[in-house]
């Protein structure tokens, strides 16, 4: 029989009076089971659950009773072994699986709760090169393939330096060739945001900026507000994307760090 266990706390602010609760369940063994944040007896904010061992699961968040965001899963070793995104209640993006090591294996897409799948078209012929010039195929026989290397016997290539692997730097850039996007456009971030009663009662509008640090999985590792205009307007943005998925950042086709700053428009739709 689990034991449950209901810490409660009143939120203190202006004009919020919103009942905040934290669920916590225990295994037969006494080791917690789950931590779940509740608002008003619904689950809404983060949510972590254990195996009996003591080690982390799952790690996710509600909105409104539902599942919404990042969701990192866990083997019995406290290894991350499956990340992605709920959108909507259905995956959306990218799924990262790695190994029992935490050792990245690979991303599954999958667009409203489907798994893409490429196609893949095996070749068994003999492979022919062909130069197409206009609508004139040359197909390069063997002996000019080999008169083109005893041509090229003398040349010397210039030294090239070795490439960089920029997935080993560990800073954050500011400024890369492809920078990181949101899964679902910034709609599906804005879609996570409710306008903030206090807000909407002090007829509050304007724009929140919030700096984001994305990891090379696409990840927000932690998200500032480096402006914000209150009434409870700030938070609602740093939620909405820190617990959003993007699309990581390139230098040269290698996903690196990117610290970006992003803004979030607050506008009432009926403002008097």
């Amino acid at each position: 029989m689990l034991r449950l266990i209901f810490i409660s706390f009143l939120l203190i602010a202006i004009n919020v009076d919103a009942q905040i609760d934290s669920l916590i369940s225990y295994h037969n063994n006494g080791k917690i089971e789950s931590i779940v944040h509740l608002r008003d007896n619904v689950r809404d904010g983060d949510a972590t659950f254990y195996w009996e061992n003591g080690n982390i699961k799952e790690a996710l968040s509600y909105v409104n009773g539902r599942v919404e965001g990042l969701v990192r899963r866990y083997n019995e070793n406290g290894v991350l072994i499956e990340m992605f995104t709920i959108e909507n209640g259905k995956r959306e993006g990218p799924t990262s699986l790695f190994d029992s090591t935490g050792k990245y294996l690979r991303d599954n897409y999958y667009e409203e709760g489907i798994l893409k799948v490429d196609k893949i078209v095996l070749d068994t012929g003999v492979k022919n090169e062909k130069m197409k010039s206009g609508e004139v195929t040359v197909l390069k026989t063997q002996d000019t393939q080999n008169k083109k290397k005893q041509d090229n016997n003398d040349f010397v290539p210039p030294e090239v330096e070795a490439e960089k692997n920029y997935e080993k730097d560990t800073i954050f850039y500011k400024s890369v060739e492809v920078m990181p996007e949101p899964y679902g456009g910034m709609e599906a971030i804005y879609k996570k945001i409710g306008y903030p009663e206090d807000a909407k009662d002090n007829d509050i509008e304007g724009v929140v900026r919030i700096l984001a640090f994305i990891d090379r999985d696409g990840e927000v590792l932690d998200a500032k507000v480096v402006e914000g205009i209150g009434y409870g307007c700030d938070e609602a943005a740093r939620f909405a994307i820190l617990y959003h998925r993007f699309k990581p950042g390139l230098i040269k086709g290698q996903k690196v760090k990117v610290q970006m700053e992003i803004p979030i428009e607050f506008k009432l739709d009926n403002k008097d």
